[in-house]
């Protein structure tokens, strides 16, 4: 079923403009290290708040990150959905690419953990006040799961297709 979903958008006229529009694909890359050096960037900063470093950042300072980490999400989202529509067939079987979903699967479900478990006791925060296990377990969750994205999404043009 997956396979005929990347044939068909193989045959799509928004794949054929990526594969043959010689600049699109540099622009969609840059855009996208943008949209990932954005993101990561604000999530560096919330992740180590919550593993207990950067004290003297108040949780509302904190928190002021988030709009920057989803705004570099949506960036990558749509450049990644280009890159898919432009060559689907390889990124359909490709093992580094299928690794990266799985992980950005995981921090979503752990972004879903902080939304319940961790960010209702930020309000209550301010400089100085200690972080809890649970937040020092989806900081770390969180970090480990954006840098195997960023490390997968470098490795895709060189691993196998599975």
């Amino acid at each position: 079923m997956f396979r005929s979903f990347a044939s068909n958008l193989a045959d799509s006229s928004l794949n054929q403009l990526i594969s043959e529009t010689v600049w699109l694909w540099p622009v969609l890359e840059i855009i996208h290290f943008i949209g990932l050096s954005i993101l990561l960037g604000a999530l560096l900063i919330i992740d180590m708040r919550l593993l207990g470093l950067f004290k003297s950042f108040d949780a509302a300072s904190v928190n002021r990150l988030a709009p920057l980490a989803w705004i570099g999400f949506l960036f990558n989202l749509i450049t990644g959905a280009l890159f898919f529509i432009g060559d689907p067939v390889r990124y359909s079987v490709n093992i580094g690419f299928q690794l990266k979903m799985l992980l950005i699967l995981i921090a979503g479900v752990n972004l879903v953990a902080y939304q319940l478990q961790v960010r209702p006791l930020m309000a209550g925060w301010n400089s100085g006040s200690p972080t809890t296990p649970v937040a020092k377990a989806i900081a770390a969750t969180s970090l480990l799961a954006w840098t195997g994205v960023l490390l997968l999404g470098r490795l895709i043009p060189y691993v196998g297709t599975g």
